[in-house]
């Protein structure tokens, strides 16, 4: 099953949809009002407004817990969102012509696409839209390639057209991150993204051959993006595979992230062996406060935000810089 990119994806969204059903039914035990007035309390909390952080104590631990995984859980899809949304945009503003090498041509039909080229000199090829996928190839890529190494980058972008993964990556990766506390649906993603390629591959050495294929990996490798299917995502494993057909793939599962998806398993099995509950004098009591337009009230739950942002992004900027520095 693991070597299966349809059966991965179905256990990965299978997962990812019982896993809402679950956070989304405690909600509803919590109930609306509830829910919302102790996440605002807890954004303000993050704040360090002292009113906040106070308030908290007030609040049984189930619920506390229940609401930050939902909080975390819908500000991770919505940012996920955010990033395919910029981008896709980029993408539409790519100069697309259809490709007037004949030869190329002729393989494209055979394979039921229609190949775009863009006026890039990095090698790319790519394919990328959820309801019509489109097989994108750049002029740096073309000019490097043989005949049978460009048959074969088609081939393969074709498959990906075929089962529609541009659409099965998004959906995926929106699974995967809203619910990062559970590290497992990481390893199944990172399986999907694996094995989809390997069956796109034996696509590409049917019509083609393994060294025509190797010779287009070899050129075209790049880093996964969320917005498109490119045909030299995880290019070194993959050309391993194609020299080595029984070689096993890495393990699926890490220990790690076993022992931390327990953690965030039994922190959502806690809200339904203890239910969350707010009495209506506490409730009454945090939605009067989040009223308030004290200076230490919204006010300052404004600005700690805003500092807070500010310090967040220093530091992913900071990380990043030396992530950079290691790399070379």
């Amino acid at each position: 099953m693991s070597e299966r990119p349809t059966a991965v994806f179905g256990l990965l969204v299978a997962s990812a949809t019982a896993l809402t059903l679950a956070v989304a039914g405690a909600l509803a035990a919590l109930g609306i009002a509830s829910a919302a007035a102790l996440g605002a309390t807890i954004v303000g909390a993050l704040t360090a407004c002292i009113f906040f952080v106070a308030a908290l104590d007030r609040v049984p631990i189930s619920a506390l817990l229940l609401v930050v995984l939902a909080l975390a859980s819908i500000g991770a899809f919505i940012r996920t969102l955010w990033t395919y949304r910029r981008e896709r945009h980029l993408l539409t503003v790519l100069p697309l012509e259809v490709s007037s090498d004949s030869a190329l041509t002729q393989v494209a039909d055979a394979a039921g696409v229609t190949v775009h080229v863009t006026p890039a000199r990095h090698p790319a090829a790519f394919c990328f839209g959820l309801l019509r996928p489109r097989v994108v190839v750049t002029s740096g890529l073309l000019e490097r390639l043989s005949p049978e190494e460009k048959a074969a980058v088609v081939w393969h972008e074709a498959e990906h057209v075929r089962n529609r993964e541009p659409l099965r990556c998004v959906l995926a990766r929106l699974a995967t991150n809203s619910f990062f506390w559970i590290p497992l649906l990481r390893d199944l993603l990172d399986r999907f993204l694996l094995v989809k390629e390997i069956v796109a591959d034996q696509r590409a050495v049917e019509r083609t051959s393994r060294a025509a294929l190797a010779g287009a990996l070899s050129e075209v490798a790049s880093a996964p993006s969320l917005a498109t299917v490119g045909a030299g995502d995880f290019a070194s494993a993959r050309i391993d595979r194609l020299f080595a057909p029984e070689a096993a793939l890495p393990p699926l599962l890490r220990c790690r992230h076993v022992a931390t998806s327990a953690i965030g398993a039994a922190a959502l099995t806690l809200t339904f062996v203890f239910p969350a509950q707010l009495d209506l004098s506490e409730q009454t009591h945090l939605q009067a406060m989040l009223t308030s337009l004290s200076l230490h009230g919204l006010p300052g739950m404004v600005a700690g935000l805003a500092l807070n942002g500010a310090m967040l992004s220093a530091f992913a900027l900071g990380w990043r810089q030396i992530s950079r520095r290691r790399d070379r």
